[in-house]
């Protein structure tokens, strides 16, 4: 499971944060959409797991300056550090849960005249 959490947390980043000139837009599109799916049906530990991975990745980022002053915090952009905390905190699945049961003032009424 640990390996499948970060082949998928790699290809999320990758589909985020790759500068638009390298990644095929239609493909990025498609495959997010195909993402919605899957994430909506993890169990809690692939959940988990893909926030382990999460975590991991967001301390090495976060890492104290190696001994020349080295550290992978100066190459993130505020969104990946958002990005990475919304994994963290959980949230990130909650875009993909089902509402729990639709309600009726939420619906759109057609206007006719």
């Amino acid at each position: 499971m640990r390996a499948l959490a970060e082949l998928s947390f790699d290809f999320v980043w990758h589909l985020m944060f790759t500068d638009d000139k390298q990644l095929d837009q239609d493909l990025a599109v498609r495959s997010l959409e195909n993402l919605c799916d899957c994430f909506s049906s993890m169990s809690d530990e692939e959940k988990r797991a893909f926030i382990a991975v999460a975590h991991e990745r967001k301390a090495r980022l976060f890492a104290v300056p190696d001994a020349d002053g080295y550290s992978p915090i100066r190459l993130a952009t505020e969104e990946q550090a958002q990005f990475l905390d919304h994994v963290v905190s959980g949230q990130f699945f909650q875009q993909f849960e089902e509402p729990l049961a639709a309600d009726a003032s939420d619906r759109v009424v057609p206007i006719r005249r």
